[in-house]
C-alpha cells in the first residue's frame, strides 16, 4: 500500500474510535443524569421517611410506605450509577482499534522504507554508489 493510503486508513480507524467513544460517553452521561434524578427523589423520600418516623413513631403504615418508596428510589439510583460508570467498549470500537494499530504499524514501516529508498536513490545514494562502484572497479581491474 502507498503511504497515503495507509495514513488515510489509520485516520478512518481513528475516526471510528472517536465516534464510538462519543456514543459510549453520551450513554454514560444519560445514565448518570437518570441516576441523579432518582437520587434527588431518594433524598425527598428520605425526608418523607424521617417525617413519617416522627409523625407516626411506631405506626407502621406511613413509615413502611415511605421506606418502600425510599428503597425503590435507592435501588434505581444504584442501578443507574452502575450503568453510568460502566466503560466497556463495544466490539466495533475494539475492531477499529485493532485495525488502527495494524495500519499504523504498516504506515510506520512504509514511511521507513520510503525514507530508506529516498536515501539510496537520492543524491547521497548516487554518490555512495558511484564511490563504491569505482572502489570495486579499482580492486578488480588489472594494472
Amino acid at each position: 500500500m502507498k503511504v497515503t493510503e495507509l495514513g488515510q486508513s489509520v485516520l478512518e480507524a481513528q475516526g471510528k474510535i472517536l465516534q464510538r467513544m462519543a456514543l459510549r460517553i453520551g450513554r454514560q452521561v444519560a445514565y448518570l443524569v437518570v441516576a441523579a434524578v432518582f437520587g434527588f427523589f431518594a433524598i425527598i423520600s428520605g425526608h418523607g421517611l424521617l417525617w413519617a418516623l416522627f409523625v407516626d413513631a411506631f405506626h407502621l403504615s406511613h413509615l413502611s410506605a415511605a421506606a418502600i418508596v425510599f428503597g425503590i428510589d435507592l435501588l434505581f439510583a444504584v442501578i443507574f450509577v452502575l450503568l453510568g460508570r460502566r466503560t466497556i467498549p463495544d466490539p466495533v470500537e475494539i475492531d477499529a482499534r485493532i485495525r488502527r494499530d495494524r495500519k499504523m504499524a504498516a504506515f510506520k514501516q512504509a514511511v521507513t522504507i520510503s525514507a530508506f529508498t529516498s536515501i539510496l536513490l537520492g543524491p547521497v545514494g548516487r554518490f555512495t554508489g558511484r564511490a563504491a562502484g569505482s572502489g570495486l572497479k579499482n580492486i578488480f581491474s588489472r594494472r
